[in-house]
């Protein structure tokens, strides 16, 4: 039930008021890093919730969702997600309409999950940047959530961003290890340009993730260096390309 989830976030920024701050407006960025918080955006994983109902969307806005992902793995209304298989196919017309809708709205969109000829449908038709928010290299390893090279060029094209993630079999078959993960940065990054890397954990959506929590994110800074990556790419990779991004659609 989306109120339900929505009233459990709310109740997490509540509880957690000391260290949380709602984020739904480029202002509320900047306060959140005046008062030292963690920024929370109200994203939705899976557009079933909105059913056939324009309305719904504009309710669920006014409720506070800023971030939207199309699919999960499966078929909705809207588009297939990768789960679909060889059978996969893209955006459905009421999906078009709502990837239209969403340009003229203040709200992020995540291609995580959506099958590949709809991943290239909305960068057909859509202007502003949008995130991949967890995948990684399907060149490195070619797990479906994986994006190719010709999806991340296309990524880069629109300005996006992929958030490289630490679910273990995104990053490599069998046993893996931190250094297999930084081969993904490593690789896209050369590919397209540190410009359209971040992070995207995924700590809460598998058992099998390489870093042990978000404290892991501090051993990450001398691995980039050590492999590479100036002070000023460490930068954008860690903090500054999320925030381009969801500055640039949030103002």
């Amino acid at each position: 039930n989306i109120l339900f989830q929505i009233d459990h976030f709310y109740q997490e920024l509540d509880n957690n008021a000391a260290y949380l701050y709602l984020v739904n407006d480029s202002q509320s960025i900047k306060e959140t890093n005046h008062r030292g918080k963690i920024g929370c955006i109200l994203h939705l994983e899976g557009a079933e919730a909105l059913g056939n109902d324009d309305e719904i969307l504009r309710i669920l806005y006014k409720l506070g969702l800023r971030s939207i992902a199309l699919t999960w793995n499966a078929r909705n209304l809207l588009a297939d997600g990768v789960g679909e298989g060889q059978q996969a196919g893209g955006l459905s017309v009421k999906g078009k309409e709502l990837v239209r809708t969403l340009e003229g709205m203040n709200l992020l969109l995540d291609l995580a999950h959506l099958s590949e000829k709809g991943f290239f449908q909305v960068l057909e038709n859509y202007n502003k940047p949008v995130m991949v928010s967890h995948a990684n290299a399907a060149s490195l390893c070619n797990h479906q959530r994986n994006l190719n090279d010709a999806q991340l060029s296309s990524l880069a094209e629109n300005g996006g961003i992929v958030g490289v993630t630490q679910v273990n079999s995104f990053i490599k078959p069998g046993n893996c290890t931190i250094d297999y993960f930084i081969d993904h940065i490593v690789f896209i990054s050369n590919l397209i340009g540190a410009e359209h890397v971040a992070l995207g954990s995924d700590f809460d959506g598998s058992d099998g993730i390489i870093l042990p929590g978000i404290e892991g994110y501090l051993d990450l800074p001398p691995l980039l260096r050590k492999r590479g990556f100036n002070e000023n790419e460490v930068q954008l990779i860690l903090r500054e390309n999320a925030l381009r991004v969801i500055n640039q659609v949030l103002a």
